[in-house]
């Protein structure tokens, strides 16, 4: 299968551009790759550049249809309308145009839907390495269990792939029920507008217990162009591409390790299989401090946030968090205590949260001495700048 390359644009040509550039030093099989651009009407006139910039973009490896929409459809029409090209193509890998893609970035999406399209507990393949966890904001981590890819019960935006199953058991699943936020996800949801697409997704997933497979090297990186989400220009979803190599080791859902809840948890029966004196407790995790008590099942908590007692306490000095119990690290910054012995209100929740944040950012901080060294050299470089525009003016 060689699902359709689909982008998906609207009013930035310049952006458009520089993801085709990317596009066209990646590498593709032989047979034929489908390209399509889906560009909305823009209410500044600029979709008609943008149709330029798309028709003028040669595409050697198979047929390429423009595609220019008659009205504005808006973020979550055009998101859908785009998904949907995946059961005329079989497959499809979805790209906004603010993305920048890695030489073997479609090796990655046509492997991982080979690998997963057909499995009903996938939802989805997205081609960006998340590196952050979305509601902490804090750097995020997969284990390592020798795999290049994670499963996370949620989606990301970035770059996704569907096979036409999952876009079909998606779009199946959303025909019958009204969008809504479901309780077993952050309340970060109950705050996204109406014109997102990427909460309906992660309604489905939660709800129907599905995974978002994630590659552990990124195959795009986010420009974070100004337009529909940002309002001004950010780096903050800039991230390593992988450069090089084309064949990946994708592990069956029940074998990997690196498997994560909604919340950014590793699964309890995962964590059992590190940790040996887990294997007669019934728990759920909370390390990130972001669950409320309506989020758990069992009856023991692991978490890093006070309790009044705890059955065992671990410190947190390796990476990830998860590892500080595997190896049974002493300490008190983590502990395994009984639901009702955890302290569950807000301010719990921020000392829990200030611990993690030092722990999380302490070996990328330099130095205070180091900090000292590069404030005097930005005051020394303003003096030589300020001391040179006075000799021009002289001159």
């Amino acid at each position: 299968m060689n699902p359709a390359i689909v982008v998906i644009a609207y009013s930035r040509p310049q952006a458009l551009r520089r993801l085709l550039r990317s596009m066209a030093a990646a590498v593709y099989p032989q047979g034929g790759v489908p390209l399509v651009v889906s560009i909305d009407r823009s209410e500044d006139g600029r979709s008609t550049e943008v149709a330029g910039a798309a028709r003028e973009f040669p595409w050697p490896h198979g047929p390429k249809d423009v595609i220019e929409r008659e009205r504005r459809l808006g973020l979550v029409s055009h998101f859908l309308e785009c998904g949907r090209l995946s059961q005329r193509y079989g497959g499809a890998v979805l790209l906004e145009d603010d993305l920048v893609v890695a030489p073997p970035y479609y090796a990655f999406a046509r492997q991982a839907l080979q690998r997963y399209g057909e499995d009903e507990r996938i939802a989805a393949v997205c081609l960006y390495g998340l590196w952050f966890n979305g509601f902490t904001l804090e750097p995020f981590q997969a284990i390592d269990d020798g795999a290049d890819v994670f499963f996370l019960q949620l989606p990301y935006t970035q770059g996704l792939a569907f096979s036409a199953g999952q876009w079909r058991r998606f779009e199946e699943w959303t025909a019958a029920r009204p969008p809504a936020p479901h309780p077993d996800l952050h309340d970060a949801f109950l705050r996204f507008p109406e014109d997102e697409w990427f909460p309906r997704l992660a309604y489905h997933t939660a709800a129907t217990r599905r995974f978002v497979c994630f590659p552990r090297a990124s195959l795009t990186t986010g420009w974070g162009d100004p337009g529909a989400h940002f309002p001004a220009e950010t780096g903050w979803l800039q991230t390593p591409l992988r450069l090089a190599g084309t064949e990946y080791r994708l592990p069956d859902l029940d074998e990997a390790l690196a498997v994560y809840d909604p919340f950014f948890e590793l699964l309890p029966d995962r964590l059992r299989r590190l940790a040996a004196g887990l294997a007669d407790v019934e728990f759920d995790l909370d390390l990130n401090a972001t669950k409320e008590r309506r989020n758990l099942r069992g009856g023991y908590v692991l978490t890093s946030r006070r309790a009044r007692r705890a059955r065992a306490s671990f410190g947190l000095r390796m990476y990830p968090p998860e590892a500080n119990i595997a190896y049974g690290v002493p300490g008190d910054d983590l502990c395994l205590a009984r639901v009702e012995d955890v302290y569950w209100d807000a301010w719990a929740a921020a000392e829990a949260r200030g611990r993690l944040h030092a722990y999380a950012w302490a070996k990328l901080r330099p130095s205070r001495r180091r900090s000292l060294g590069f404030q005097a050299a930005r005051a020394l470089a303003r003096l030589r700048q300020y001391g040179e525009k006075g000799r021009k003016r002289r001159a």
